[in-house]
């Protein structure tokens, strides 16, 4: 039976490939008056995508008319200037031709032998990213699917120093991210091994916190083993005193690993290198470019000042991989994947194509924003702000007179709601010392001051509208 290629044919590659580009370029084009989000129950999303598996060819056009009429109108643009919720991914277009020409040629990036020039690309990239932030240049890394995965690295590394890991305790600030408990489960250490440290009215664990649990884990026959610091955490943008952590755990033998998922790339800017110092000291960094450097989802890393730890912890060899040279860097044995996507390669164009000095204005420009953000939040008599780190700030709306706190919370709650169902300016939830919060988000090169007072006018505008009803 004669089959058709599926591939076209290179003329109608080139036809398809800018009628692609043309509508993504019309898509960037219109994203300003695109709604942020877009309300909807699970099965109103399942009926909008619902259609019989396909036997025959759709034309380019006919996808192009379902994703634009029937996914698009739903989506959460987390790329849009107004997205204030989360830490949201921005992406860029420079970035995005990365990932594009990534998965066309579709190297695989788990071997030297497989990835060949994409193995030692990677390898460059990974050095300009410890270069970009001050880590030293000099140590081991490798590029994940996000921070999650670059977090359960750097405990993995820290794990494999152990013979046995059965007394070892992990210690996360109870602001530090949940991928860290996830990543501590998955390596098969217990709910008792995992110990949440208090922090103090600034969201930071202080030293004497981390000394005192220390002594006292060791004392009840204990062995501390690793300490996850924040360079950014994601719930305030807080920074923990990096450098005086550092030295806590160089005195008491800790893994010292630096969670800057989000807020690491701060150190490309003068005053964040100013918060971030001691960073360079961690025994592992995780980092998310796809974050503050604007590259597509799903791209984070994780660095390690150890040689040889990640290969401790992830090699293996199978007779099937007999032909690949362990003298050489295999980043299968960096993690737990084997076959793996050339993820440097969005990192590496967007780097090379705009430089580091524009990447570094931008981040300066957004943590400029938040600043702007917070002075307009405080000069609203509805909004309190609790605290701004780095390009996040936590807000809450002053209780009414006799309110109790439930209902201040719940009308928080509402707002969400209602900016949600807007779709003009989309913030979030979350709770900070058991009272509940919002949170305003500055992380997209989009982003302008005409976006920040908009956004502040619409909460302005949703909290009144709150009151009236």
């Amino acid at each position: 039976m004669a089959r058709e290629p599926l591939d076209p044919s290179p003329e109608r590659m080139r036809e398809l490939g800018y009628a692609v580009v043309d509508w993504l370029v019309a898509q960037a084009a219109a994203l300003d008056a695109a709604p942020v989000a877009n309300l909807a129950a699970l099965d109103v999303l399942a009926a909008d995508v619902e259609e019989q598996l396909p036997a025959h060819p759709s034309s380019l056009t006919n996808t192009l008319e379902f994703l634009e009429q029937r996914i698009l109108p739903r989506m959460t643009r987390t790329n849009h200037p107004r997205f204030h919720a989360y830490v949201p991914g921005p992406g860029s277009y420079y970035g995005s031709l990365g990932a594009f020409i990534a998965a066309a040629l579709n190297p695989f990036a788990g071997s030297s032998l497989g990835g060949a020039s994409f193995a030692a690309l990677e390898l460059l990239t990974l050095r300009w990213v410890a270069e970009t932030v001050g880590y030293p240049v000099t140590a081991e890394g490798i590029f994940t699917s996000g921070g999650s995965m670059a977090n359960l690295g750097a405990l993995a590394a820290a794990r494999a120093t152990l013979d046995d890991p059965s007394t070892a305790v992990v210690y996360v600030s109870d602001q530090g991210h949940t991928s860290m408990d996830k990543a501590a489960t998955v390596l098969g250490f217990r709910s008792d091994q995992i110990v949440r440290l208090a922090t103090n009215a600034s969201f930071q664990v202080e030293p004497a916190t981390v000394i005192d649990r220390c002594r006292m884990d060791r004392a009840r026959g204990r062995r501390p083993l690793f300490l996850s610091a924040n360079a950014g955490t994601t719930n305030t943008g807080t920074v923990d005193p990096l450098d005086a952590l550092a030295d806590v755990c160089e005195t008491e033998g800790v893994w010292f690993h630096v969670d800057a998922a989000y807020g690491g790339f701060a150190a490309l800017t003068e005053r964040g290198r100013a918060s971030l110092r001691g960073m360079e000291r961690a025994d592992s960094v995780t980092l998310d470019p796809h974050k503050w450097l604007y590259t597509p989802f799903g791209c984070g890393c994780v660095l390690v000042n150890r040689p040889g730890s990640l290969d401790r912890a992830f090699a293996a060899h199978g007779d099937y991989l007999k032909d690949v040279a362990q003298t050489e860097v295999n980043f299968f044995d960096r993690g737990p994947e084997l076959t793996r996507p050339a993820r440097a390669l969005p990192v590496w164009m967007l780097m090379r194509s705009v430089g580091v000095d524009a990447l570094r204005r931008q981040i300066d420009a957004d943590l400029d924003l938040a600043e702007l953000a917070e002075r307009l939040l405080r000069e609203e008599p509805d909004f309190e702000v609790v605290h701004r780190g780095l390009s996040i700030v936590t807000f809450r709306l002053v209780a009414r007179r006799d309110e109790s706190e439930e209902g201040r919370a719940a009308r928080e709650e509402r707002l969400v709601q209602t900016l949600l169902e807007g779709g003009d300016v989309l913030v979030s939830g979350t709770s900070l010392g058991g009272r509940s919060a919002l949170r305003f988000v500055v992380l997209n090169h989009r982003t302008g001051e005409a976006e920040i007072r908009r956004s502040v006018a619409a909460l302005r505008g949703a909290v009144r509208g709150l009151h009236d009803a």
